[in-house]
Formats: structure tokens, C-alpha cells, sequence
């Protein structure tokens, strides 16, 4: 099965040049946590979430009108193919702990995306609780993992990085991925 089998086609996406407040406002608008952000012809460069807009633009208290939302995506977006075999984007998902990629087609423009909850929904016979609990191991505990300011993050942790990716046949390809959807109503608050 080729992530194109079961990736969303349905997608939300920034231009480079799209501001901050355009990102909110997609992201609130479509009930979604995550943008692609493209260059003139379509290519990923990019990926904002709403965790970006959080920490790099309200926390730095960037001018949300007039700062591209660019300067505050991650990057480089982790991508992989349309044609990639899902059990090769369960992988990546895995080692990169990201539960969603961004599908591109092989000259890099964007195709689709793809979430965990692709995976549980399309996916019959993968391992699901094995990627999510390899993937959400991270977030269950947070990124501090309990520790307190000034102590070291979760990702100098020694246990922590050496958590067991579940035990698989597939290798990791020179791809990379991220991207995701959502369907689901969001709540407005206060409410």
C-alpha cells in the first residue's frame, strides 16, 4: 500500500508569503494544527503549527499582520513521496516522532498529507499501537519529561533517547515527512 492509497487530499496550505494572522486564521477556521507552507510553484518549504505560532510569533511578540508566517514555520518539512510504501512512513514516523507528514510528488510539490489517523482509519493490519505509542511517548510525558526549569530536556535525556523503535522490516529511505488533517468540530472558548 502507497501513502497516495490512503493520504488526505483535502488540504489547507500557506503561500511563503502568507502572514501569521493568515495562519491562525486557516488553522481556526479549519479546525486544523498544521499547515504545509509552499513556494511559488507549489513546492514544500515548510510547516507551520499552531505550537509555531505559540512559541516563535505570540510568545516573541511578532506583528501577526505583517510577519510571514515562513519566518516562524519549521523547516525542513519532514516529507516523503506519494509513492512511499506506508509501512516506509510508519518508519519515518517513528524515528522523526511525528504524527504527521507531508506528501509530495516527485518534484516536490505538494500531494497530500498524512496523520496517525490515516494510518488507524486506512491502514488495516499495520502496526497503529505500536507507531502511536512510539510517536506519543513523547507527548504523554512533555518535552520537559517532569524535569524543572533549568534542568535538562527530555530530548538530553539519556533513557529518552534511547526509547526501542518498535522492531520492523522497514528502513528508513532518504525521504522525509510531516503533515496531517483533521476533521473534527473545534470548541471555541469561552463557551
Amino acid at each position: 500500500m502507497k501513502c497516495s492509497d490512503i493520504m488526505n487530499r483535502n488540504l489547507e496550505w500557506l503561500a511563503q508569503t502568507d502572514s501569521v494572522l493568515k495562519a491562525a486564521t486557516v488553522m481556526a477556521e479549519a479546525g486544523v494544527g498544521f499547515l504545509p507552507i509552499c513556494d511559488a510553484h507549489q513546492r514544500v518549504i515548510g510547516v507551520v503549527t499552531d505550537r509555531d505560532l505559540a512559541t516563535r510569533a505570540l510568545a516573541k511578540k511578532v506583528a501577526p499582520e505583517t510577519t510571514s508566517a515562513a519566518l516562524v514555520m519549521s523547516s525542513p518539512a519532514i516529507t516523503c513521496l506519494e509513492t512511499t510504501d506506508v509501512r516506509d512512513a510508519e518508519q519515518l514516523m517513528v524515528e522523526e516522532r511525528k504524527a504527521r507528514l507531508v506528501v509530495t510528488d516527485a518534484d516536490g510539490k505538494l500531494a497530500g498529507t498524512l496523520s496517525l489517523a490515516d494510518l488507524v482509519e486506512k491502514a488495516p493490519g499495520r502496526r497503529s499501537a505500536e507507531t502511536l505509542r512510539a510517536i506519543l511517548w513523547r507527548e504523554a510525558i512533555g518535552p520537559r519529561g517532569g524535569a524543572a526549569k533549568g534542568d535538562p530536556l527530555l530530548k538530553d535525556d539519556p533513557i529518552a533517547r534511547n526509547q526501542p523503535i518498535p522492531p520492523d522490516d522497514a528502513k528508513v529511505r532518504p525521504t522525509v515527512f510531516a503533515g496531517g488533517h483533521r476533521n473534527t468540530e473545534t470548541k471555541e472558548f469561552p463557551g
